[in-house]
């Protein structure tokens, strides 16, 4: 079982986050994340009904709402009141949504924040239809944005009590759920210093490049559904019903059948 580091009170933690976030490298942060969600979600494989955006910082990441056919804003009751867009107050533990009921879900700076995040991607996996997408940002552990945070570590810093996710954990974690991930990127290849302007106004990296302050990841759930659909059921009955089957099987007869009639046997 792992030891998840103790986060603080929501009442310490929301107003932390979001005064980063209000500052320049949080807006930086913000700015260069939008694009690439925005791609991952917009793959052409998958459906575009219904979307769930979960985030526990109070700015959740705006996604444009001709994409998908409904979009869902879940928080809990401390972000009420902070999120400007919130359409459910519950917990990220135990959601209110249907099982196998969303086409895409985006997890915006959240497993980093909640108490378990295991637990939140279990639960998040169960609402996501069969070949449904999560979509993963995070802080990228293996970059100078993580190690401007250790620092604030240090000093006990609300916002930087986080869980510390690399992308290869949360890929065995994905894979165990049942998930393939498609593709991973990064952005915020920047020193986290808005002093001189220079560090936030330079020449953006390619998007592939590992050392970003932070990561996009999406996945694909192939898990089956735990129910079979009669249209299935139905084709499996004629496939046990083929000609070409005649024959290979027989009929098994019970002890007290041969018993009673052993030349038939």
């Amino acid at each position: 079982m792992a030891n998840w580091r103790t986060q603080h009170s929501p009442e310490i933690l929301l107003p932390a986050l979001r005064k980063w976030f209000h500052g320049p490298v949080g807006r930086t942060v913000l700015a260069e994340e939008r694009p690439l969600i925005a791609d991952a979600i917009s793959d052409a494989s998958t459906a575009k009904y219904n979307l769930l955006n979960l985030s526990v910082i109070p700015e959740r990441c705006p996604i444009a709402s001709n994409v998908f056919q409904r979009q869902f804003c879940l928080g809990g009751m401390q972000h009420y009141g902070l999120s400007q867009v919130l359409d459910v107050v519950c917990d990220f533990e135990h959601l209110p949504v249907t099982s196998e009921s969303q086409d895409v879900v985006v997890l915006h700076h959240l497993l980093e924040f909640v108490d378990n995040p295991h637990k939140v991607l279990r639960e998040v996996e169960r609402v996501i239809v069969p070949h449904g997408k999560v979509v993963i940002c995070g802080i990228n552990p293996y970059s100078l944005l993580a190690m401007r945070g250790m620092l604030g570590r240090l000093k006990r810093s609300a916002m930087w009590q986080n869980h510390r996710l690399p992308i290869h954990r949360l890929q065995d974690w994905l894979s165990l759920l049942g998930f393939e991930v498609n593709v991973v990127e990064y952005g915020f290849h920047r020193v986290p210093v808005s002093s001189p302007n220079y560090f936030m106004s330079h020449k953006t990296v390619p998007k592939n490049v590992p050392m970003g302050g932070v990561f996009i990841l999406s996945a694909t759930k192939y898990r089956a559904p735990l129910s079979p659909s009669a249209q299935n059921l139905a084709r499996r009955a004629k496939i046990l019903r083929h000609p070409a089957m005649a024959g290979a099987t027989r009929t098994i007869k019970s002890r007290a059948d041969y018993d009673q009639n052993p030349r038939e046997s």
